[in-house]
């Protein structure tokens, strides 16, 4: 007899806003890789097995509601993970530094207070060299994700192009 394994298409919203009463957390622990990929299967810490089957492009964040089962709700963790904190101390340095680390192609993830690239050595040196404080840490690779403009929406103008 086949057992009937979830298929999980949308997330249902952020525990922190979820509406829905929940009596208890079940985290399915994902690395950066697993999150950003719309179709995979896994294994929650409560043994609860699903399969994720989201649209292209979208990604899971840390806190992620992705299912939820008799007041059980099944909750992203963002697995733990070795990762350079960039803790810039000025704007200069804010710039300084994500400049760098796009210059590098280097993917980031921007906090109030620093900035997360997974650990690599060339790039922490390069850091460190400019004066950045760096540490190396394992921790969840989360914050905001910005990402480079590859095309033109319809409508853009640039400054060269007359108003009309």
């Amino acid at each position: 007899m086949a057992i009937d394994v979830p298929v999980v298409e949308a997330v249902l919203g952020n525990l922190t806003e979820l509406d829905r009463q929940v009596e208890a957390v079940d985290e399915l622990e994902l690395t950066t890789e697993e999150r950003e990929r719309a179709h995979l299967r896994a294994r929650s810490r409560g043994n609860r097995e699903l399969i994720i089957s989201l649209p292209r492009g979208e990604e899971l964040h840390d806190g992620d509601v992705v299912y939820i089962e008799d007041g059980v709700a099944v909750v992203v963790a963002a697995a733990p993970e070795d990762v350079l904190e960039v803790s810039p101390r000025t704007p200069r340095e804010w710039a300084l530094a994500a400049y760098q680390l796009g210059n590098l192609h280097r993917p980031a993830r921007f906090l109030p207070d620093a900035i997360l690239t997974p650990y690599d050595r060339p790039a922490a040196e390069m850091l460190r060299a400019l004066g950045m404080a760096t540490r190396r840490v394992r921790r969840g690779f989360v914050g905001e994700r910005c990402r480079a403009l590859t095309h033109h929406g319809p409508g853009h103008l640039h400054s060269d192009e007359p108003d009309g």
